[in-house]
């Protein structure tokens, strides 16, 4: 199946027909978050939308391990299988797995035994403490459906088969939205019970997760991975470029909360979440692009097709900024009214919201430049690039842009942080991916 699909047949049509499925299951899988941010907004308030986004570096730490075990572990599996070396990719499927189980328990407890402390961390103020914690706590205990979900689902889509996530992730949302509804709209329960409600619809996908790897039809299968610390090694620094991506994000948003609480207070922060979670939409496109380009160059990689290598880039890219132009200029335009879905009848709220995100909106054209140079250096195992990449863009630039620009500027400055880093970004990421493709296929 494998074959069929990246080996054969026009590139950009390939990749068309799998990045769909792929934004989509993404877009899915975030539409958790979304609904709880607007069912939290709307029957919480900004208390409980503020408190939403101090936990998200808790979130970032989470998908960070998710990310580096499955695109650092199935970079390599997607080069095995392009060699036609199914024995060995299966003993590193099986390897993340473990290391999939392992790390999700270990932060679990970490996070429950240290919650108070990882609260005050988070920048919570004696208004948003109580509600902080109750987020994360409750969360924390269903962190090993999180990561164990996200790393199935990406070894299933390397096996070619896009469907089966969107599936187990449509079963997932359809369990959280009404539950989390019940939980805050009729039961009046806390900002605590929109993550049981996530939590919970986590449990009957993940089944069917570990189902798909007991058919015949797939290529992996459970069995005796490989016990070798240099090939668990291998697998975290292939993924670490992806991973730091997540955590630098996280430490952006703290920065970002700790910079508004100062000029603005929790209603600056309840103004970021908005932003966030629009932004997170744009952010899983470019992912769902990357997860798409990912394994179709490391499969051609491996089989020796440079151009189709090549052709993988020029049309991830491509459609990464058309999109980013398209989703900028439907925020600047109409943004308000998807903001209204969040901040309800807080005109306050709301008029903050809009204006911040027409600037910080901007940063949207130029994310799938960077997000997809990137994911497309892992893919061809080159992480200490790819890293330099993630962290220019997610966090060194971003920094900088926070520290001098709120102290010129004040409050506007803050928004400008992101778009000056994706801008300067984008001159790293075609330096090095030029680069590095006059290194690797100058002879073809």
């Amino acid at each position: 199946m494998t074959d069929e699909l990246f080996a054969n047949g026009k590139v950009s049509s390939i990749f068309i027909k799998l990045a769909i499925p792929s934004i989509l299951v993404l877009l899915l899988m975030i539409s958790t978050f979304v609904i709880d941010g607007i069912l939290i907004g709307q029957f919480i308030g900004l208390e409980g939308l503020a408190a939403f986004n101090l936990v998200y570096p808790v979130f970032s730490v989470l998908i960070a391990i998710a990310v580096v075990i499955a695109t650092g572990g199935s970079a390599i599996v997607g080069k095995y299988l392009g060699q036609n070396k199914i024995k060995e990719a299966n003993q590193i499927f099986n390897l993340a797995l473990i290391l999939a189980v392992v790390f999700s328990i270990t932060l679990s407890a970490i996070t429950l035994f240290f919650a108070d402390d990882i609260t005050r961390s988070l920048g919570a103020t004696d208004l948003l403490f109580e509600s902080t914690k109750e987020y994360f706590s409750t969360l924390a205990i269903f962190f090993i459906l999180f990561i164990i979900g996200l790393v199935f689902q990406h070894f299933i889509r390397n096996e070619g088969n896009f469907i089966y996530p969107i599936i187990t992730t449509v079963v997932s949302v359809g369990i959280n939205i009404p539950l989390t509804y019940v939980f805050l709209g009729i039961l009046d329960w806390g900002v605590g019970a929109a993550a049981l409600g996530t939590g919970i619809s986590m449990i009957p996908s993940t089944i069917l997760l570990i189902v798909y790897f007991l058919r015949k039809q797939s290529i992996m299968s459970y069995g005796r991975p490989i016990v070798d610390f240099s090939v668990i090694k291998r697998i975290l620094y292939n993924g670490s470029s992806d991973g730091l991506s997540e955590i630098s994000a996280g430490i952006v948003v703290l920065t970002f909360n700790l910079i508004l609480i100062q000029h603005l207070g929790e209603i600056g922060i309840a103004a970021f979440a908005i932003i966030s979670l629009t932004s997170l939409i744009m952010i899983m496109i470019c992912a769902g692009l990357a997860m798409t380009l990912q394994p179709m160059v490391s499969y051609n990689f491996g089989a020796n097709e440079i151009q189709r290598v090549k052709d993988t880039l020029k049309i991830s890219i491509k459609l990464g900024i058309l999109i980013g132009v398209v989703f900028y200029l439907t925020v600047f335009v109409f943004g308000d009214y998807f903001i209204e879905l969040f901040s309800g009848d807080d005109e306050k709220l709301t008029s903050l919201a809009f204006d911040a995100i027409r600037v910080y909106g901007f940063s949207y054209i130029f994310l799938g430049i960077n997000y997809l140079s990137s994911g497309y250096l892992t893919a061809l195992q080159k992480p200490k690039i790819s890293l330099i990449i993630s962290m220019s863009y997610n966090l060194i630039f971003v920094l900088i842009g926070l520290m001098v620009f709120s102290h010129f500027f004040s409050t506007p400055g803050i928004w400008w942080a992101v778009p000056f880093a994706n801008i300067v970004t984008i001159f790293i990421s075609l330096y090095f991916v030029k680069r590095i493709n006059r290194k690797m296929f100058e002879n073809t």
